[in-house]
């Protein structure tokens, strides 16, 4: 009774009598943290990094390096209770009867270090090798991009006291992801197109070899179908990660094959406005485009032509994706057919 008693007292803390006390916010969250622990994990100790392993299990490939920008990885989190607020495992995804079809699960990069990632999440990576996974509880005051130089400097800066707990399973690392997308591209065209496609420059700058692909077969067009800089034509497109994952589409057969469809989504051709210049491409009322997108537009020259576009991250979603479909950093497919 007189553990439940502190607990509850400490939840009354965080919950609303700060002002009654004079701790700063890292002290009551550390007070609140040393709390559960003692209940939840009595003899687990901070290690010299500042988290609470929970549970680690060795990989045999490279070492985790802090200097290296991107880290390949699949996370799972926490609360302290146990409610699992994000994840991008499939097997946990489906085991809460969150799963969805069309949503992309497995690993996904992302950049660490200062200003990118959590401290404690670093933390949590620092040690581990290629292959392996660990659980740690990562306290609040490490749940922070800004980076301090001793314990004390963290708790004064804490502005939460909410710690989580992270499950980390380490793919691997990147130094230069644009690179790696490249060769991911030319492989997968390879495979599909063969070795004799090469990449279309983007608008004459070499400098972005590599990032682009058009592939489509004008042969058989004649000039009476060419259309005109400033035309509307439909379209029908379908995007596709690398993988084959399809994420959008406007014909209706390939959403229900793809396990996307939606009854509340049109499937229908959309209408596209040409310009003399590619970024004033609209598809319907929106010029809200992708980048890779409507370049790939913009070198459709043929009513009824069919092209395919495939383009890095940089030229899609970046870092950020898009929602549970698109991971961040991700090469994107587009499958396009001018009607």
């Amino acid at each position: 009774m007189k553990k439940l008693f502190l607990i509850m007292a400490a939840c009354g803390i965080v919950a609303g009598c700060a002002k009654k006390n004079t701790s700063s916010t890292g002290e009551e969250a550390q007070t609140y943290l040393n709390l559960l622990l003692e209940r939840d994990y009595p003899g687990v100790s901070a290690n010299e990094n500042g988290i609470y392993v929970l549970e680690d299990i060795p990989g045999t490939g490279d070492l985790w390096n802090a200097s290296t920008p991107f880290t390949y990885a699949e996370t799972t989190i926490r609360t302290m209770g146990g409610t699992i607020s994000s994840t991008s495992d499939e097997a946990t995804a489906k085991q809460l009867g969150t799963y969805a079809f069309g949503n992309y699960y497995g690993p996904k990069y992302s950049a660490t270090g200062e200003g990118s990632s959590y401290a404690g999440f670093d933390a949590l990576l620092t040690g581990m090798r290629a292959g392996g996974s660990r659980t740690a509880i990562i306290p609040a005051w490490l749940l922070t991009t800004s980076r301090y130089t001793s314990q004390k400097a963290y708790l004064d800066a804490c502005t939460s006291t909410t710690s989580l707990i992270y499950s980390v399973k380490l793919h691997g690392q990147s130094e230069d992801l644009i690179q790696e997308q490249k060769d991911s591209i030319r492989r997968y065209v390879t495979r599909h197109y063969g070795s004799n496609v090469t990449f279309t420059p983007i608008l004459g700058n070499n400098d972005y070899d590599g990032q682009f692909w058009f592939i489509s077969d004008s042969t058989a067009f004649e000039g009476v179908d060419h259309r005109a800089d400033d035309a509307s034509l439909q379209l029908n497109y379908t995007g596709r990660l690398l993988n084959g994952q399809v994420f959008d589409t406007t014909l209706e057969r390939v959403a229900k094959d793809a396990g996307i469809y939606s009854s509340a989504k049109t499937y229908a051709a959309q209408s596209v406005s040409f310009n003399k210049d590619y970024s004033s491409i609209s598809m319907g009322s929106s010029t809200a485009l992708i980048n890779g997108f409507k370049l790939g537009l913009f070198k459709m020259h043929w009513s009824g032509q069919k092209a395919t576009v495939i383009f890095t991250s940089n030229w899609g979603y970046d870092s950020s994706g898009s929602g549970a479909l698109i991971p961040g950093y991700s090469p994107l497919i587009f499958e396009l057919e001018l009607l």
